[in-house]
């Protein structure tokens, strides 16, 4: 909370506040159980902090709980509880979880989802009680409604389900494990049983499909039709890349990873990608603190251990595979051509739950290592896992951010150039997202019709504008013309209604150069 984002952020956060005041549907999957949970949170605490604050704050909180459950877990797996709650603090101190947890966003509610599966997978597996385990698949309904990216923790969820200290395969069906025909009837009606929750859960879904019928100021691919709904659902807007060929070379998409993971505990004392002489040390050294931890875990309880393992890859190695990611503004420098593509941002915030295992296990391990060191080595061992606090605390405020300070800045003095009723091209997120933060939550120059151009290519997009504001023709909404006639004809419609065209400032900026920024 001390690190909080007083305000809107640059990139999706200004979309989310916007959707969420508006009740709406931002980019696809359009997030449908995190705009609701928003809104809610806001009919709670937005006259309190100011709507923007109040949103900002259910990160920190979701990231807080998150840490505080899987703490608990740890307590309970080792018999440890300050190396458990060590193990807690360290991985919400992770820079990534730490930026996650002071804006808005959707990453920390999905942590949150994450660690709640974990709870229940957990409870099911040591009460050997089928209400658990049909509680965990509820929940992996509901985080499917919220976001993928909570679902990466289910695989070992279903390990605690079904794992005993021993390696074993058990079936929680009852109060009491049971044997032969009856247990492969008990194993089918769980299976069953688990779905239909399932199923239950992810019926939140079918907010998109309702809400976008009343088209909401916010309405990303308008998902009013099933067809829509499904194409929303499965991300068709974007170029989903395949497993292979590989938008980069793979060695270089493990690379992307490593150096993510070289900004987690100590980024305050070298904000800047490269590897650095004062943080790289301190990195190589909370990855001994991991491998201790890893090690008292697996010593101190093998099924927790084996699920919590199968996170760690899954996050990791698995997200490396499946996302196929290009290579990070910040890297591949002398290894790729100078035209070679790049991803428009940092993609980090794609392995937060690695870093939350390794934390986890750094936070752990640097306390069993206390006990076995000699004063006054034993007393910085116990002070590691807290260090972060002050290491990363620089690289994580948002209050003394300079450029995310700018986010609303700008964008009030962008909308303030607009004439009346004027029409403003914009090019991406960070030119589009806080001026809808603007127009819906604050209700600044809601004259200006924001068109984002790189929209313009989908369908439903070219649709809004002319339904909306008469800024196409069905023939230019049917067919696509490509780019530059589009906006040549929506530019004449515009004038024709009297309404001035305004660039964005960001249409003067080379897009290599915006994309390295």
């Amino acid at each position: 909370m001390l690190t909080l984002a007083p305000g809107v952020t640059l990139w999706d956060s200004g979309e989310f506040l916007a959707a969420i005041h508006a009740l709406g549907i931002p980019h696809p999957p359009g997030t449908p159980l995190y705009v609701l949970l928003g809104n809610v949170w806001s009919l709670l605490f937005a006259e309190v902090f100011g709507f923007a604050r109040a949103i900002n704050l259910l990160s920190a909180v979701c990231t807080a709980l998150s840490c505080g459950i899987l703490a608990s877990l740890f307590a309970k797996w080792t018999g440890d509880g300050l190396g458990a709650t060590a193990a807690g603090i360290a991985a919400g101190l992770m820079s990534t979880v730490w930026m996650s947890a002071t804006e808005t966003e959707v990453y920390a509610v999905a942590l949150l989802f994450g660690a709640l599966i974990l709870w229940a997978g957990d409870q099911a597996g040591e009460r050997s009680d089928m209400r658990w385990s049909l509680l965990t698949a509820y929940l992996a309904g509901l985080a499917w409604s919220l976001h993928l990216t909570a679902l990466l923790v289910l695989p070992s969820a279903i390990l605690l389900v079904f794992s005993t200290q021993d390696g074993y395969f058990a079936v929680p069906v009852g109060r009491r494990h049971v044997d032969g025909r009856r247990e492969t009837h008990s194993f089918a009606k769980l299976m069953r049983a688990s779905i239909l929750v399932a199923l239950v859960g992810m019926t939140g879904v079918l907010f998109l499909y309702f809400r976008s019928r009343h088209d909401p100021a916010i309405n990303q691919g308008n998902p009013s039709t099933v067809t829509a709904l499904v194409d929303v659902i499965l991300r068709r807007q974007y170029d989903v890349a395949p497993l292979w060929p590989r938008q980069a070379p793979f060695y270089l998409q493990l690379g992307n990873l490593f150096e993510y993971a070289d900004w987690q505990f100590a980024k305050g004392l070298a904000p800047e990608a490269p590897p650095s002489w004062w943080r790289t040390p301190i990195t190589l050294l909370y990855a001994l603190l991991g491998v201790v931890g890893f090690i008292a875990h697996r010593n101190s309880d093998r099924r927790s251990w084996r699920a919590m393992f199968l996170l760690f890859l899954i996050s990791s190695l698995g997200v490396v595979i499946y996302l196929n990611l290009k290579a990070s503004p910040s890297f591949g420098v002398g290894f790729l051509p100078a035209n070679a593509p790049h991803e428009a941002r940092e993609r980090d915030y794609f392995f937060f739950f690695a870093f939350i295992c390794w934390g986890l296990w750094a936070g752990f391990g640097a306390i069993r290592l206390s006990r076995l060191l000699k004063p006054p080595l034993n007393m910085i061992a116990m002070v590691l896992p807290f260090a972060p606090l002050i290491l990363n605390w620089t690289a994580v405020d948002r209050r003394t951010d300079e450029v995310e300070a700018r986010a609303r800045i700008n964008s009030g003095e962008m909308l303030s150039k607009v004439p009346p009723n004027g029409i403003m091209l914009a090019l991406g997120d960070n030119d589009t997202y806080p001026l809808w933060y603007l127009q819906q939550v604050e209700s600044t120059r809601r004259d200006v019709t924001i068109v984002t151009v790189p929209l313009l290519g989908a369908k439903w997009y070219r649709a809004e504008l002319a339904r909306r504001y008469k800024l196409l023709d069905s023939t230019a909404v049917e067919n696509w013309v490509g780019k530059d006639s589009t906006v040549a004809l929506l530019t004449k419609r515009s004038y024709a209604q009297n309404r001035p065209v305004v660039k964005s400032p960001f249409f003067s900026i080379d897009s290599t150069a915006r994309n390295r920024k």
